[in-house]
C-alpha cells in the first residue's frame, strides 16, 4: 500500500493527535485506498470518512454511502470494518451462489442495513474503533463544514482539532510506492504530449490537438485531466479553452497539461514550435529552462524553498528577461495536484527525502505568448532526480 504509515505515526505521536478522521476525498484514499468518484460527481453533498489510529493509519473504519459501498472492495485489506448509510437497493436472491466481492457487499449493506445518516455512521464507527476519550485530529475541508461541532457535541468525552494541516504534512513524503504511481501518471502525460506533437499538422485547431492529447494518455494507461493547450499568443492567455484557431508554421504550441495514474498526479508542460522558432521565443525559452535548471540544481535535502525560488528568479533574469517576475516556481504533487510545499517566497518547510515537486519558471507575456517548461523531480538524499523523460529544450515539430 502507498500511504507512509511510519511518517504518519511520527507526526501524529509528535503532534498528540490518537486518532485522525478524514473527510476529503483525497485523504480518505489515502488512508483506506478507496477513490471514492461520488465525491468528485457531488463535491459538496457525499461524504465519506475514515476514522483511523494513528498507531496504523491503514486501519481505519471506513464510512461510505451505500450506494458507493462495492468500491469499498477496493480498500486496504488492513481496513478494519465498513460501515455503510443511505438508500441504496442491491437484491440477493437465496439461491443466487456469490462472489467474495459480491459476499462482501452483501454484507456490509444488507445483512447490517445501512445507518439512517452518514453522521449515524460515523458515530458507528467511533463505537467500532473504541474511540471515546483522546484527541481525534479532523479533516475540516469535507462537505460538513458543521462536522466537529457536531462531533463536539456527540463525543464530549473527546478533543477534536483541525487536522488538515497535518493530513498535507503526512503527506509530503511520498513512500516509493506513490512515486511509482506518479512516474506512471508522468509516462501517460509524456505519451500525451507525444502524441500532440505526432497529430500537429497545419490546420489543425486547438480543439483537435486537445482530443489528441486525451486520446494519448487514456492509450497509455492514464486519465487525462487539465489541458491548457494554445497556440502561439494564445499562451499569455493560456487557461482559456483551446478552440478553433488553426495551427501555421511560425506558430507553437503551449501546452500544460496533466494526468492520473491510481489518484497520483502529473503536471507537466512543453512548448513545441511549429516549424523553425523565432529568435524570440529561442531566447525566452533558453532564459525559462536557466531558471528552472538553478531550481533544479538547488533542490536537496535542508534547502529552503524560499532561497531557491529567489535564486532561480535571479536566473532567469540573468539569462535574458530582465523584468522576470513570478509567485512560485515549484509545487509538491501526489494525490492533489498541489501538494505542499510551494517553492514560493518565504517558505521555510525544509526539502526532505521523498518530495515530489513539479519545477516551473513559465513566463506570459501578452500579444506574443511566452515560454514554458515544467518537470517532475523528486527528491534523493544526493539531491534532485528528474523524472520526466521528454526532452527538457524547446521541442521542434516539422511542417507538413
Amino acid at each position: 500500500m502507498p500511504a507512509n504509515i511510519e511518517r504518519a505515526r511520527r507526526l501524529l505521536a509528535e503532534a498528540g493527535v490518537d486518532f485522525v478522521l478524514s473527510a476529503t476525498l483525497e485523504n480518505s484514499y489515502y488512508l483506506s485506498g478507496i477513490w471514492n468518484f461520488g465525491q468528485e460527481i457531488f463535491p459538496h453533498d457525499d461524504q465519506f470518512y475514515v476514522l483511523a489510529p494513528a498507531s496504523d493509519v491503514t486501519a481505519g473504519v471506513v464510512v461510505i454511502s451505500a450506494g458507493m459501498a462495492d468500491l469499498a472492495v477496493e480498500a486496504y485489506r488492513s481496513i478494519t470494518d465498513v460501515v455503510t448509510f443511505g438508500g441504496f437497493v442491491r437484491a440477493a436472491p437465496d439461491a443466487a451462489p456469490l462472489t467474495e466481492k459480491e459476499s462482501f457487499v452483501k454484507a456490509v449493506t444488507i445483512d447490517r442495513p445501512p445507518a439512517g445518516s452518514a453522521f449515524d455512521a460515523l458515530v458507528q464507527a467511533f463505537a467500532v474503533m473504541g474511540c471515546t476519550k483522546g484527541v481525534v485530529a479532523v479533516d475540516e475541508r469535507g462537505p460538513d463544514r458543521d462536522l466537529v461541532n457536531r462531533l463536539r457535541a456527540a463525543f464530549p468525552g473527546i478533543k477534536f482539532v483541525a487536522g488538515t494541516n497535518l493530513f498535507r504534512k503526512i503527506r509530503m513524503v511520498k513512500t516509493p510506492a506513490e512515486v511509482e504511481f506518479m512516474i506512471s501518471a508522468l509516462r501517460a502525460n509524456e505519451a500525451g504530449i507525444r502524441a500532440v506533437c505526432a497529430a500537429a499538422a497545419t490546420g489543425v485547431t486547438e480543439r483537435e490537438l486537445q482530443l489528441a492529447y486525451r486520446q494519448g494518455v487514456l492509450a497509455a494507461g492514464g486519465f487525462p485531466g487539465i489541458c491548457l493547450l494554445r497556440f502561439g499568443r494564445g499562451m499569455a492567455l493560456g487557461q482559456v479553452t483551446p478552440g478553433e484557431d488553426e495551427l501555421r508554421p511560425g506558430d507553437y504550441i503551449f501546452m500544460d497539461v496533466g494526468a492520473t495514474y491510481k489518484g497520483y498526479r502529473s503536471d507537466i508542460g512543453r512548448v513545441a514550435a511549429y516549424g523553425e522558432p523565432s529568435k524570440k521565443l529561442r531566447d525566452l525559452q533558453r532564459a525559462s529552462l536557466a531558471g528552472q535548471s538553478t531550481a533544479i540544481e538547488m533542490m536537496r535535502p535542508g534547502m529552503m524553498p524560499g532561497t531557491i525560488f529567489d535564486a532561480a528568479v535571479k536566473a532567469v533574469r540573468q539569462a535574458g528577461i530582465p523584468h522576470y517576475e513570478r509567485h512560485h516556481v515549484g509545487h509538491g504533487i501526489g494525490i492533489e495536484w498541489y501538494d505542499a510545499p510551494s517553492i514560493s517566497p518565504g517558505v521555510t518547510t525544509p526539502l526532505e527525502t521523498g518530495m515530489v515537486f513539479e519545477v516551473e519558471t513559465p513566463y506570459y507575456e501578452l500579444g506574443f505568448g511566452g515560454a514554458f517548461n515544467e518537470d517532475t523531480v523528486v527528491i534523493q538524499d544526493e539531491g534532485a532526480q528528474i523524472l520526466t523523460e521528454l526532452d527538457r529544450g524547446l521541442l521542434i515539430v516539422p511542417v507538413q
